[in-house]
């Protein structure tokens, strides 16, 4: 960055209307990945697409790779289409159908869920890159130009948010029947107050599935200027408030979708949720200002969008998006076998690996004019603890985890040599995480003669610890490739601890179940989980809600003084270097780096691997783009399938 101070600049220049219109047009998707892993394409940057194998090496794909597309998030640059190129379906498959979460967008946290909800819900602003999370890379949605500041650091800061005008909420049939007052209602800034108020609130029934409540309670006041003006005023400075408005989940809903009838049963309180067993049902709520209606999904199987046709379109409603009449993702078939036959027939438009890549390397070179993409994912696998349950209360049991666990065989046997470490914060979002070289020199990720170092220190830590008897590990069901792994996770955790495999129990449950139960109290389930975890953005998403002892997500239970005044200090700073310096003194903590790394957060969380995909797209594809996590879907709005393309002919009807 030319300046480290962003937010300076964000104050002194205003985005011109040139720069809206610029952004707004920049178009794709956020699918490219989904086939592989179901959780929306990662973006990469040039220097960045070598050998996926944990520690570096020279790459057998170097051919392939070098024709990769970069950049391929929406900064890319798009081709809009032509006369007589609209309509038809984006195919592909996916984990989209497999919702095993809420529909409230404001009560999920299954990235599946809000994939399907970021094309219905509209934001006020909106990311074109993850990579580089900075002011410029935020563009207006629902907002008509970049937040006005009417007061600066240090002093409270206030925003004045404008809306576009003439936005409308979606209106079929269905959605005047079931909910005549908004079929067609104009979007205004008491919507914004609403979505925002409620999940900042501590006495919802709910307050519990407001996963994102961290960012919302530090509002101060919100109001409604007028119809279209919206005035925030923070607590005390937030550093990283303008990404909470441009954040996956900052969608914006009506009120009337909510079930906010007042309960006996809750003492008289409303229910406060999209979620509800009264009135119509929660697929039939599913009403916002996006580019695509919610259409329709067969849980497991199918999830369909389609085309809203009252669209505002950004700032060139003339372009009539969307293009397509909608999209289709299939959540059957995810293996590789599958996915390249279903490729190479055409009856998906683009596909990525499961766990063998070679399939899409070998591909790209039979086929050289497919559209190809490397793309790190910054969602990833990793292991949470309840720190309040024995015998991981003792920062050596953790520490022992942490450096016995193989995490090159986590790359090399769950993703193929393809996939990455992964660290505190995600390879994907390389402007806050720390450098990856520099990762693999620290205890628990090198290799080769340090890597029998740790292994001692590992078991010498865990016996020094009493060789306590380890809880049930709960596993994720999905992919099958993390169940699937449990053989080989109790082969390396017996030999490098010396636990008897048959005191390693474990059990698998799905995401939805692995939520309930990290959320209770109770040790007797889920003291120990191993499966993925989201994807994020911004430094603050990736550290505050999970490790502050007032976080959303601090399913951990750590409650560290000094550690929740560094994540708070984080929140205050505005320049860019000092904010990211304090980012990493954050990791080193969580690492066990900082002092004599006995901490109380010390390996509250041991992070393993993240995938780097390989997808490719037929060239009749238009305006694909990629982001590192699911939530990105209202892209799909510029993609256009061109039929003049000799492969489209192939492409079945």
């Amino acid at each position: 960055m030319e300046e480290p101070n962003y937010w300076n600049r964000l104050a002194r220049r205003r985005l011109s209307r040139r720069r809206l219109l610029t952004g707004a047009a920049l178009t794709g998707s956020g699918l490219a990945a989904a086939a592989a892993i179901g959780c929306g394409s990662s973006t990469t940057t040039s220097d960045d697409t070598g050998s996926g194998t944990g520690g570096g090496g020279d790459d057998p794909n170097a051919d392939v790779n070098a024709d990769a597309i970069d950049p391929y998030d929406a900064r890319r640059e798009v081709v809009p289409a032509p006369d007589g190129m609209t309509g038809g379906f984006l195919r592909y498959q996916g984990f989209d159908p497999v919702v095993l979460d809420r529909h409230d967008p404001h009560q999920t946290q299954f990235g599946p869920m809000y994939a399907n909800l970021s094309s219905v819900f509209s934001k006020l602003y909106m990311y074109q890159s993850h990579v580089e999370p900075t002011w410029e890379n935020i563009v207006p949605d629902l907002a008509e130009s970049a937040p006005e500041m009417v007061e600066a650091p240090p002093e409270t800061m206030t925003y004045i948010v404008k809306l576009r005008q003439g936005v409308k909420f979606h209106d079929t049939e269905a959605i005047r029947k079931n909910f005549p007052q908004i079929a067609g209602r104009e979007l205004t800034a008491d919507d914004v107050v609403f979505s925002y108020d409620r999940q900042r609130s501590t006495d919802s029934v709910q307050k519990g599935y407001y996963y994102r409540a961290s960012q919302y309670r530090t509002i101060d006041t919100i109001r409604a200027v007028d119809k279209y003006t919206v005035e925030v005023k923070t607590k005390e400075p937030v550093a990283p408030f303008f990404h909470f408005m441009a954040d996956t989940n900052a969608m914006i809903i009506p009120k009337e979708i909510v079930d906010n009838d007042p309960r006996t049963e809750l003492q008289g309180k409303p229910w406060d949720s999209v979620d509800t067993n009264r009135g119509p049902t929660p697929g039939q709520r599913m009403i916002g200002t996006g580019p695509f209606l919610w259409g329709d999904l067969k849980f497991g199987l199918e999830y369909k969008a389609l085309r809203n046709p009252a669209w505002f379109g950004w700032e060139e409603p003339d372009l009539g998006r969307p293009y397509l009449d909608g999209y289709i993702a299939s959540g059957s078939s995810l293996n590789d076998t599958s996915l390249e036959a279903l490729f190479r027939k055409r009856e998906v438009d683009v596909a990525g690996f499961i766990s063998n890549p070679e399939w899409v390397f070998k591909l790209k070179r039979e086929k050289p004019e497919l559209e190809f993409i490397r793309s790190w994912i910054s969602g990833w696998i990793g292991t949470r603890f309840k720190l309040h349950c024995k015998p991981f209360d003792d920062v050596r049991v953790r520490k022992a985890i942490h450096l016995a666990t193989e995490r090159q065989q986590v790359v090399d046997v769950i993703g193929s040599g393809e996939w990455r470490m992964q660290g505190p914060v995600g390879q994907a979002i390389q402007y806050w995480a720390l450098p990856y070289d520099e990762l693999l020199t620290f205890p628990g990720y090198r290799q080769g003669a340090d890597r029998e170092t740790d292994i001692r220190e590992a078991r010498a830590l865990y016996e020094a610890a009493g060789s306590p008897e380890l809880p049930q590990v709960v596993f994720a069901s999905l992919p099958d490739y993390i169940p699937n792994f449990i053989g080989t996770w109790k082969q390396f955790m017996s030999q490098n601890l010396g636990i008897p495999v048959d005191q390693l129990r474990t059990t698998k449950e799905p995401y939805q179940r692995i939520a309930e139960i990290i959320a209770e109290e109770s040790c007797d389930r889920g003291a120990v989980t191993w499966g993925f975890d989201n994807g994020w953005i911004d430094l603050d998403d990736w550290v505050f809600p999970y490790f502050h002892s007032t976080g959303s997500k601090n399913t951990f239970r750590l409650k560290d003084p000094a550690f929740d005044k560094l994540l708070e200090d984080q929140r205050r700073e505005f320049d860019y270097e000092k904010r990211k310096a304090l980012g990493v003194q954050i990791q080193r903590y969580l690492l066990g780096l900082e002092g004599d790394g006995m901490q109380p957060g010390a390996h509250a969380r041991v992070d393993y691997a993240t995938p780097y995909t390989a997808t490719v797209s037929w060239p009749y594809l238009k305006n694909r783009v990629g982001f590192p996590w699911f939530g990105n879907s209202y892209w799909n709005a510029n993609m256009w399938l061109d039929k003049n393309e000799p492969s489209f002919a192939a492409r079945p009807k």
